[in-house]
């Protein structure tokens, strides 16, 4: 493989990485949510799971006490809303690069279904009438392009230097 497949390969996983953050930061959030869900079920009622023991009164008690769920649940209210605006940033991101692909455009439609529909490829290639090899002939020519293009080359740098060190 050359230098020159090779770059280009690099930089279409660059683009791909950058649309992926809205999905992501949209399943961080998913979670927070299940989280919030189970700790306010836990502070609601009685539970025969674990996290609760029998006092003598019958009542079930709540390892930490009621008071510690109170502020976990606080914190993970906080956490989502903190996730909101980062979902926020992130599709106002993705929508920033994907509209530099043509409108009405084959290869646009097919982005946006996956990247902000969070559609399965199955799903894109139902709906746009094409099978799964078409669709992704498309997502990769949209990549291609977005990789080319020198606005993008800016959009990819901010995203890089605001993720550097950090772990996916």
């Amino acid at each position: 493989m050359g230098r020159k497949t090779t770059g280009a390969k690099l930089e279409r996983e660059a683009v791909k990485r950058y649309l992926q953050q809205y999905h992501a930061v949209k399943q961080k959030k998913r979670i927070l949510e299940e989280r919030r869900r189970t700790l306010s079920a836990e502070l609601r009622g009685p539970s025969t799971a674990p996290a609760f023991r029998a006092t003598p009164s019958a009542k079930p008690v709540h390892p930490d006490g009621a008071g510690a769920l109170v502020f976990q649940i606080a914190d993970v209210e906080e956490r989502i809303e903190a996730q909101q605006e980062e979902m926020d940033r992130a599709v106002q991101n993705v929508m920033d690069l994907i509209d530099l692909l043509p409108i009405g455009s084959m290869e646009r439609t097919v982005v946006e279904m996956r990247h902000i529909d969070s559609k399965t490829w199955e799903q894109i290639a139902r709906e746009v009438y094409l099978s799964r090899s078409a669709v992704f002939n498309y997502y990769n020519a949209a990549l291609d392009r977005l990789a080319r293009n020198e606005q993008s080359g800016k959009l990819l740098g901010d995203f890089k230097a605001r993720n550097r060190g950090v772990k996916k």
